[in-house]
């Protein structure tokens, strides 16, 4: 169940995240406690993980130091001299721990960079789930979740994982990241012959996922894990109702100028706002607070509802920091054309209120298994 690590909320929020799959060794539990005691900044954030990555290599407990290593490189900017030091950390500790054999890496060549692909066959496996992440994700983790909640369980799936435009390798390889998602899903599907599959994005890729399958009719089934209407919400939905409805006026020159000023003010006191314009600006290639948000105004499902026809599972937690929990009735409300729509709203009883599920993800691919099954 979800930890309270932290005070600070995403700080708490991304400890759970990567340090969710040791809920249970309780030797493990009690270094996170007593590490997140230590920080009360990102430069102590940076330090404490890297130092406790550095001791789980020692220990040869590569699963746990990736993890670790993960947790420092979340709040590295891409320009920052440590970033390729922890983000390799992160990968070549994360591959020590698992046997990847069965996995296949590739590579796609799309428009001026590279999109990285993993792929996990099962014998006897007929169909094709599509998996790719949202705002911040790796490959790695996709292919943890797969490996953990997946592989055996559904049968007769192979596995398509991939990092698009705005993630991961695809980031560094030079491609911002798109609100037209149709387009690398396409990329996937043409470049292996994939005739039909179904497609699940994580996080912000629950808006992804379904923007792809509007317009790509290979696509049978969609999962919005989690559900996502807009991108904007991320940024608005904690402001004020004053703020929001100015930062919804960013096309005036002279509110973009104030809202530059407001947003970035508030980044040197505000880790989650701080994160948010920073990991903005590297995936959106932008420059500014302003820009950004012009950009993140692309990402929103309004327009595009009617031409969902697929059968459709939207998740969603009643604590989600991201996405307000109106959201999950708002989308199923405006899917009149899709085949069929399946909700599941978690909550604090359940563990899996939170965004994605963290604090119990088995509940949410639980529904996913039923939903694909």
């Amino acid at each position: 169940m979800y930890q309270k690590y932290h005070i600070d909320e995403q700080f708490n929020f991304q400890i759970n995240r990567f340090i969710e799959p040791f809920y249970q060794d309780e030797e493990v539990q009690a270094e996170v406690y007593a590490a997140s005691r230590r920080i009360n900044d990102v430069e102590s954030w940076i330090s404490v993980w890297i130092d406790l990555g550095k001791k789980a290599v020692l220990a040869h407990h590569y699963a746990l130091s990736s993890a670790y290593y993960q947790l420092a490189d979340f709040f590295i900017g891409e320009d920052h001299p440590m970033k390729e030091e922890t983000y390799q950390l992160f990968k070549s500790n994360y591959y020590k721990s698992i046997d990847d054999s069965g996995i296949e890496f590739d590579q796609i060549h799309y428009e001026n960079g590279k999109i990285p692909v993993a792929i996990i066959r099962q014998d006897g496996a007929k169909k094709t789930l599509v998996f790719h992440g949202g705002f911040d994700s790796y490959l790695e983790e996709l292919i943890r979740l797969v490996l953990t909640h997946c592989v055996g369980v559904l049968k007769d799936y192979n596995f398509v994982l991939f990092e698009g435009p705005g993630q991961g390798m695809s980031l560094k390889s030079g491609l911002p990241m798109t609100y037209q998602w149709e387009l690398p899903v396409k990329a996937i599907l043409d470049y292996y012959n994939i005739e039909k599959a179904d497609l699940i994005g994580m996080s912000l890729g629950g808006y992804l996922s379904m923007r792809a399958a509007a317009f790509e009719p290979r696509i049978e089934k969609v999962i919005a894990f989690d559900v996502y209407y807009s991108m904007m919400d991320s940024l608005t939905m904690k402001l004020p109702a004053k703020a929001a409805a100015t930062v919804h006026k960013i096309n005036n020159p002279v509110i973009a100028a104030l809202v530059n000023r407001k947003i970035l003010a508030t980044t040197k006191t505000n880790v989650d706002m701080a994160f948010k314009i920073r990991k903005g600006n590297e995936v959106m290639k932008t420059d500014k607070p302003s820009n950004l948000i012009k950009s993140i105004s692309k990402f929103t499902m309004s327009g595009i509802e009617d031409k969902i026809t697929q059968e459709v599972l939207l998740l969603a937690g009643d604590h989600d920091m991201y996405v307000p929990t109106k959201t999950i009735d708002l989308v199923a409300n405006s899917l009149i054309n899709a085949k069929s729509v399946t909700t599941y709203l978690f909550d604090q009883s359940s563990g899996g209120e939170r965004h994605c599920q963290v604090g119990n993800k088995q509940i949410a691919f639980d529904k996913i298994s039923d939903f694909l099954s």
